[in-house]
């Protein structure tokens, strides 16, 4: 069973102030497989936040279907609540009670019997190292030990899908990179769905299976990151580290398939439009070179960023 799968959905924020209405979502089709991470990326205003809103039931399409868990997403949103949960990356819980009782309160509304919310409560305490905090008002708690926090609420019901919108923004490298790490735990070992929106694009191929880039509402790319990369052909760079007085560019750049030429001291980088083409010719010129010494080749992968800012600004 799919945990997600839409079709058709659309989403318009009517005009307000004299401003034109807003199409968020323009025939958004979406499938995300059981157990797995599902990162949706895009550049401010592509509409991450109102399709997650969409699929946790809290905004209500203008067109399309689908089901949650085989739930219908449209006349079982009830249902739906019942077994997904979601937070953000600016948690906004109850200010004067502890991490404690703002676990105690979820897993009440939830419906949790007390025995099991108690254990329950005591397993997140410890998943996300709350215990020294544990009487420790909100308002109280550092950026980073909310986050920590709300993520805790997050699981307090067991969910079959955890959305995360942002879920380490301005917390510090080493607790992000602690949240990143709980997170891949569960989904590896209890089978967690995640859904996660992010900026961060090392978080994002660091965690995700599958990458969703969103633009003007649109889906324009889906896969699995390292298909996303070479799908794109953007360029291949290639650097060349050496020994020896500057290099006679003119012979490099007048080589086919050169796109740019970098250099800096004692290496050139080298942008060609396929390395698979271009390496032995160049490899061949730079050996040719009086008096240089190759020292090592390095052939450079883009990466999850490269992706981004090139589809952000491809027109669509």
């Amino acid at each position: 069973m799919k945990a997600i799968s839409v079709r058709g959905i659309h989403k318009t924020y009517p005009p307000i102030k004299g401003k034109k209405s807003v199409h968020a979502l323009r025939g958004i089709d979406l499938e995300v497989e059981e157990g797995t991470i599902f990162c949706i990326l895009g550049p401010n205003g592509a509409g991450k936040t109102t399709l997650i809103s969409v699929l946790t039931t809290l905004l209500f399409p203008d067109k399309g279907e689908g089901t949650i868990c085989g739930l219908d997403l449209l006349r079982q949103r009830g249902e739906i609540r019942e077994i997904i949960n979601v937070t953000s990356g600016n948690p906004n819980l109850t200010d004067n009670f502890s991490v404690f009782e703002n676990l105690n309160y979820y897993g009440m509304l939830y419906g949790i019997p007390k025995a099991l919310r108690k254990a329950k409560i005591e397993t997140l305490v410890a998943t996300f190292d709350l215990e020294a905090f544990r009487d420790t008002p909100f308002n109280q708690l550092s950026t980073g030990l909310k986050q920590r926090l709300a993520l805790s609420k997050s699981l307090i019901n067991n969910p079959k899908i955890l959305f995360l919108d942002e879920p380490t923004i301005g917390l510090d490298p080493q607790i992000s990179e602690s949240v990143r790490l709980t997170l891949k735990e569960l989904n590896q070992k209890e089978g967690l769905t995640i859904i996660l929106t992010t900026h961060q694009m090392d978080e994002a191929e660091f965690l995700s299976n599958r990458i969703a880039f969103l633009k003007e509402g649109e889906i324009i790319a889906e896969g699995e990151a390292e298909k996303l990369k070479k799908g794109l052909r953007f360029g291949d760079l290639i650097r060349f580290h050496y020994i020896g007085p500057p290099l006679d560019l003119d012979r490099v750049s007048a080589l086919e398939g050169i796109l740019k030429v970098e250099v800096r001291e004692k290496q050139i980088t080298i942008l060609v439009d396929d390395r698979r083409k271009r390496l032995d010719s160049l490899i061949r010129i730079l050996l040719s070179e009086q008096h240089i010494a190759l020292q090592d080749v390095e052939v450079i992968e883009p990466d999850l960023e490269d992706v981004f800012i090139e589809l952000a600004k491809t027109p669509h």
